[in-house]
């Protein structure tokens, strides 16, 4: 899979690209990661890859032919428009990070995790040119706040999508027991013990030291069940 990000900002995130799980999964070639600066198509000398908003307001709005420029050089040829292009044989996808973008979940990082080639745009400033979204398949955010830039959201998403890919994480198994995919159903994952068994009178339960693997399952699921609706019921709409 390769994976690709307009940024305004590069350093910001490049090393949080080089630790840990998401460095490993690089160099074993399971994902490649480009950081494409969008200064480096700046309509300027000066570096200049914004403007003041047409009708006037605050803030200034990225440029939609500077933004279409990185995007040609990353597909390598002239962009269409992506209703031209979405029945493409090869999966590729082009998402914006925006507060007006629907809210990324687990659904959509295992959806991105099949694609043969992610582009991420973070956005910046006010805004974006609306024409930009011509050349997008979807608007995405992490929620309903308002970040300075779209780096963070960025970062956030491709190593929610890593991890999923097979081979990343040393256990593959680990992506089908965690929240929002408990036995298949939209739960918070269930309470986890480790040693020491006993700490300061709180007990491990006894259930998890039986060895009864299908008591200690079925106990998962009730924890996951009492975990969600104590944390997050509105997931209990999902289940029926």
């Amino acid at each position: 899979m390769k994976i690709s990000i307009i940024t305004l900002f590069p350093q910001m995130i490049s090393g949080f690209f080089d630790e840990s799980i998401i460095k490993r999964a690089q160099d074993k070639k399971l994902v490649e990661i480009e950081i494409i600066n969008l200064r480096n198509f700046a309509v300027d000398d000066y570096g200049t890859v914004d403007d003041r908003p047409y009708g006037g307001g605050t803030g200034m709005v990225l440029r939609v032919d500077v933004i279409h420029k990185a995007l040609s050089k990353i597909t390598n040829n002239k962009l269409q428009m992506t209703n031209e292009i979405k029945n493409s044989k090869f999966k590729t996808k082009t998402v914006l990070t925006s507060a007006k973008g629907k809210v990324f979940n687990q659904e959509k990082a295992q959806e991105y995790s099949k694609l043969n080639h992610l582009i991420v745009i973070a956005g910046h400033y006010e805004d974006v040119d609306a024409r930009v979204l011509d050349y997008v398949d979807e608007e995405v955010s992490l929620g309903d706040f308002v970040m300075t830039g779209g780096e963070i959201p960025a970062s956030a998403i491709v190593d929610s999508v890593v991890r999923l890919i097979p081979g990343v994480l040393k256990k593959d198994e680990a992506t089908m027991q965690e929240s929002f995919n408990i036995n298949n159903k939209k739960l918070l994952e269930y309470p986890q013990y480790t040693r020491p068994e006993n700490f300061m009178g709180k007990k491990v339960p006894k259930i998890l030291l039986s060895g009864d693997h299908k008591k200690i399952k079925d106990w998962r699921m009730k924890k996951a069940v009492e975990e969600t609706r104590k944390k997050r019921p509105d997931l209990l709409d999902y289940i029926k």
